[in-house]
């Protein structure tokens, strides 16, 4: 079988959509499943898209990433046009919403009917959130629509060491977005935990920021740039927590989350507001720690890229 991935952009640098697709990849690829990836880096996307021979078409709707503004008009026609017998379809966003000083305000309905124009031509959907359905629309139906959190982007370690053994160290890893707030607007959260934790050093992994973190409250940040995967899960799995600056209610989307549970990381989580309703995934709130890094883990077990791997099979070639 063969599948024809679209994606805004691979690796490198590294990002969260590429690197997702990269990694079905490599699953797929022991079920006999090859892959084909089209971006719109070599121009005539559109084109490329309807003249390639495939059985299924697995596309990534990360709607910034086909068009500047987030209005890729082009695409729901292209993808219905394409010869593959299967169309899938990951949305990994679906609007951008804003103020009216944003042009996000402005271009959002036209977003909102391009996202519903792919669900609908497309004969199964993937996302992350429950929202995410509920702003795609009637087109999400709940017999074609599967909602999963994402899988661990660097690996999936078969043994995970307890936090006893580990090193006392905090983690920031990802984009220069989510470890620029981290030493921002939530480094307050961020000093507390590594007090709390009795943490003795922080190690940053990620393309360099634009002003260079030294220490913060008095714990030594380490600069470590961008690691390959193996490198990255090496480390996660000799530290005791991993900090991540996301709104909780949106965790299950973030690859950099899902790392921290593969690896039994303690998942230390921050935000401007806490949903008073919680979230679906488990956070450490200063209780034990192996207890919440258990739990993450055992949460992130539910649904491993091993174990997604086989219902994308499943829908490809349905």
């Amino acid at each position: 079988m063969r599948v024809l991935q679209i994606v805004p952009r691979l690796p490198p640098p590294e990002e969260g959509v590429g690197s997702y697709a990269l990694c079905l990849e490599q699953a797929l690829a022991v079920h006999g499943i090859s892959t084909h990836f089209l971006t719109p880096e070599e121009g005539g996307l559109a084109r490329r898209m309807e003249e390639a021979e495939a059985d299924a078409v697995l596309l990534h709707y990360a709607n910034y990433g086909y068009q500047r503004r987030g209005c890729p008009f082009w695409l729901p026609g292209a993808l219905r046009r394409s010869r593959a017998r299967r169309r899938v379809t990951v949305f990994h966003e679906v609007y951008a919403t804003g103020p009216p000083w944003r042009s996000s305000f402005w271009t959002q309905p036209f977003q909102r009917r391009i996202a519903a124009a792919v669900a609908r031509t497309s004969d199964a959907l993937i996302t992350s959130l429950d929202l995410y359905v509920r702003r795609i629309g009637p087109a999400a139906s709940p017999e074609k629509t599967w909602v999963t959190p994402v899988f661990s982007t660097v690996g999936e370690p078969r043994e995970v060491p307890p936090l006893s053994s580990r090193a006392r160290r905090m983690v920031i890893f990802g984009g220069r977005g989510a470890r620029g707030r981290a030493y921002g607007e939530m480094r307050r959260d961020l000093a507390d935990a590594c007090r709390a934790l009795a943490v003795e050093e922080i190690v940053d992994v990620g393309p360099p920021l634009e002003q260079p973190v030294e220490s913060v409250d008095g714990v030594p940040v380490r600069q470590r740039d961008i690691l390959p995967a193996a490198e990255v899960g090496a480390l996660l799995c000799d530290s005791l927590a991993g900090f991540v600056a996301y709104p909780e209610l949106f965790l299950p989307k973030s690859t950099i989350f899902a790392a921290y549970c593969a690896h039994g990381v303690l998942p230390v989580q921050a935000w401007r507001r806490r949903s008073p309703a919680g979230g679906a995934a488990p956070v450490w709130s200063g209780g034990d720690p192996q207890e919440a890094a258990s739990a993450a883990l055992a949460w992130y077990g539910g649904h491993s890229l091993e174990r997604q791997v086989e219902r994308f099979r499943e829908l490809l070639a349905a």
